[in-house]
């Protein structure tokens, strides 16, 4: 870091300045080998001419001021101009009008070299309040308001994690000659963006956003043509860390405590504090339950507390139902006792914003303070499949509760908490957890425990937010080291930066592009909507990694597959065109009316051997990676053999088989059979094409 630009920030932003005035900025840029065009402020018609016939022509003459933040409402920009008279004419021009409209901050006019044509990029900077400085990358010049085709990644970057962020463009192609343009001198830009993201870092808490708009590629090289800093207010933390490293202290009681207090129990049926006492009481908890109620002697038949100083034990999990100005109070009693462990079910914190936000706060401090770890509030609860754990408020004859399995599931909704339990009645769940408003117990502790859970396979997460993006990957990192995915499935996509209107980085970084390339950067399988979220944690929790995104499919109905295959290329799969091997070998086995060649179709009449025959063919071609299956199990040939043929398949777990089919009473049945023999089965083509993405994406991590 340059000290010097350092303390002129410092003094712009105190000096009540937007913006670093572009001419200083590309004199910084310099220093960091980033390929800036010839520039000079002047402050007269003589001084630009001057450097334009030194520098040769057209030119460019810019606004330069530390208060405006778009050159071109002010008519701040004049292009290719030709000649010393164009250049003192424009010059006069500008100059005069500037000083007429007053223009704030108004230093002169920046004289350029204009740079030669070329495919135009934006790359932006931007400091996020989830994921710290992030850096954008795209399509620029006039297509940028059109296609909006831009990536963000989080600082530090790699020169590898850069092309790997272009790649993921739709003009990556048009940087490689695509369809015989000319060849672009990428290794040259890859230079510049990786120095932009090195300026980026070093700068970090100085800006809110930079633009460098456009960078221009080109055969011979690159240019960054534009670049604007707008100041941050005051100065942020310089992290490029998490602010915290997840904290996985006492969580193993939220799923396994020998002893539970309910506070808040109550008689009364529809009462929350009675709901969840009936379930610790009447399920399979095999631990000691107290209701605490200062009021009763008795609740639901066994006694009843005035507090927890009152319990013959410490509880090893507090289960909490009573209002929220109540809890702090609570908190420190708990920590007076050396009781480790909360949950609190009461909503109305800081959804309600004011005094309500503020107990929240105080909730928060006071759980570090007395070394106790909250799950709350407005939550439901925690559940462990295998142990058969259970807090929630929800009846038993109301929400189903699945056996134990290997899928774990974090949620900030407890509303897709109950789908995915009731979702996975077949499979089974090993940890699921809402944690609502997060006072203490994140996101990033959650995944971090679950990353060395011996039951957890898998690990799903629904999020609307985060509070700390870093700490979130720390533990998706934790969980990827130990061979454990992680599927998000994240809303909120619609709301935009608040910085849109002054940065371009801004405008185009709505919060969920930037959610999006940061979770992809750091390694966690993204989907759109619950269901596919589910398909996904379903099929890796069933099936092995899959090397590549080839897919081959079988069927005896070819309609859903063509639906499927329009869904590839945005899932990044591939139809894989199959050997001439195991086209011969169908060929030789089949009639001729069976389609063998990818999608194979082998018709209504197909038989559960035809399907296992066509299945190991696939499993034996190294040219595929994934089988997608499509059974219509109303065709009579179709023998209820399948179930036992997939599971022998199966057993050997050489390839993902994810499998789909039709609805209906029969098609349920035999679906719930082959889930239960370990093979995932979909009704919705496009929940199957999204699990066989995410087996896909995980290999793909994986490597």
């Amino acid at each position: 870091m340059n000290a010097l630009f350092k303390n002129r920030i410092e003094g712009l932003r105190k000096g009540g300045a937007k913006v670093v005035p572009e001419g200083e900025m590309k004199e910084i840029l310099k220093q960091y080998s980033v390929p800036v065009p010839k520039c000079k402020l002047c402050v007269s018609a003589d001084e630009a001419a001057v450097f334009a016939a030194e520098e040769g022509f057209p030119v460019v003459l810019k606004l330069s001021s530390y208060k405006v933040l778009h050159k071109t409402e002010l008519k701040g920009v004049m292009l290719d101009l030709k000649s010393v008279q164009e250049v003192k004419a424009a010059f006069v021009n500008m100059d005069r009008a500037f000083k007429k409209q007053q223009v704030p901050g108004y230093l002169g006019i920046l004289v350029e070299k204009q740079s030669q044509k070329g495919i135009e990029l934006i790359v932006g900077l931007q400091y996020d309040a989830v994921f710290g400085p992030v850096m954008m990358m795209g399509l620029g010049g006039i297509f940028t308001d059109i296609i909006k085709d831009v990536v963000f990644r989080m600082l530090p970057l790699t020169k590898d994690e850069i092309i790997e962020a272009l790649k993921t463009l739709k003009a990556w192609p048009l940087l490689n000659g695509y369809r015989g343009s000319t060849v672009l001198a990428t290794d040259k830009l890859i230079d510049a963006l990786h120095a932009i993201s090195v300026f980026g870092t070093d700068y970090v808490g100085q800006y809110d956003s930079v633009d460098f708009n456009p960078v221009i590629a080109r055969p011979d090289g690159c240019t960054l043509v534009d670049a604007k800093m707008v100041i941050a207010e005051k100065e942020m933390p310089a992290n490029i860390k998490a602010s915290e490293m997840p904290r996985v202290d006492h969580l193993s009681r939220f799923f396994n405590p020998k002893s539970v207090a309910v506070i808040g129990a109550s008689n009364t049926t529809g009462k929350i504090g009675n709901t969840i006492l009936d379930s610790l009481l009447n399920l399979n908890f095999q631990g000691n339950v107290y209701p605490i109620n200062p009021k009763a002697d008795k609740v639901l038949g066994i006694k009843a507390y005035p507090s927890l100083s009152a319990l013959p034990e410490i509880p090893e999990m507090v289960a909490i139902s009573v209002s929220l100005e109540l809890i702090p109070d609570i908190v420190i009693e708990m920590g007076r006792i050396g009781a480790h462990n909360a949950f609190i079910v009461s909503g109305g914190g800081r959804e309600l914003g004011g005094e309500r936000a503020d107990i929240e706060s105080r909730i928060s401090k006071l759980a570090r303070d007395n070394d106790v770890r909250i799950v709350g509030p407005n939550c439901i609860g925690s559940f462990d499949g295998n142990n058969r754990f259970d807090s929630f408020f929800y009846p038993r004859e109301r929400l189903k509760r699945p056996k134990g399995g290997s899928m774990s599931f974090i949620t900030q909704s407890g509303t897709w908490g109950c789908a995915f339990l009731e979702s996975a009645m077949d499979t089974g769940v090993g940890k699921m957890v809402s944690y609502g408003n997060r006072v203490d117990v994140d996101e990033g502790d959650l995944i971090a425990y679950l990353a060395d859970d011996p039951e957890t396979k898998v690990i799903g997460s629904y999020l609307e937010g985060l509070g700390d993006g870093r700490k979130f990957l720390e533990g998706v990192k934790a969980a990827n080291q130990n061979n454990k995915p992680v599927v998000v499935f994240k809303t909120g996509r619609n709301s935009m930066s608040a910085h849109a209107s002054v940065s371009h980085t801004g405008a185009y970084g709505g919060s969920y592009e930037i959610y999006k390339g940061a979770l992809e950067q750091g390694g966690v399988i993204l989907t759109d909507s619950f269901h596919e979220l589910y398909a996904a944690c379903e099929t890796l929790a069933l099936q092995p990694k899959a090397k590549g995104n080839r897919v081959a499919m079988v069927s005896n109905g070819a309609g859903p597959m063509v639906n499927a295959i329009d869904l590839f290329p945005e899932k990044g799969l591939e139809l894989v065109k199959l050997s001439r091997e195991s086209v011969n070998r169908m060929r030789e086995k089949f009639s001729f009316f069976y389609i063998v060649e990818n999608p194979v179709d082998v018709t209504g009449s197909a038989t559960g051997a035809d399907y296992k025959f066509v299945i190991e063919t696939l499993m034996a071609d190294e040219n595929v990676d994934i089988i997608m299956p499509f059974f219509v199990f109303q065709n009579a040939p179709l023998d209820e053999s399948i179930v036992e043929r997939l599971a022998s398949i199966n057993a050997k777990k050489l390839k993902p088989v994810i499998c789909c089919s039709t609805g209906g009473v029969y098609s349920e049945k035999m679906g719930s059979a082959i889930r239960q023999a370990g093979i995932p089965v979909y009704t919705r083509v496009c929940e199957w094409v999204a699990a066989a993405s995410a087996a896909a994406k995980w290999g793909k991590i994986q490597k």
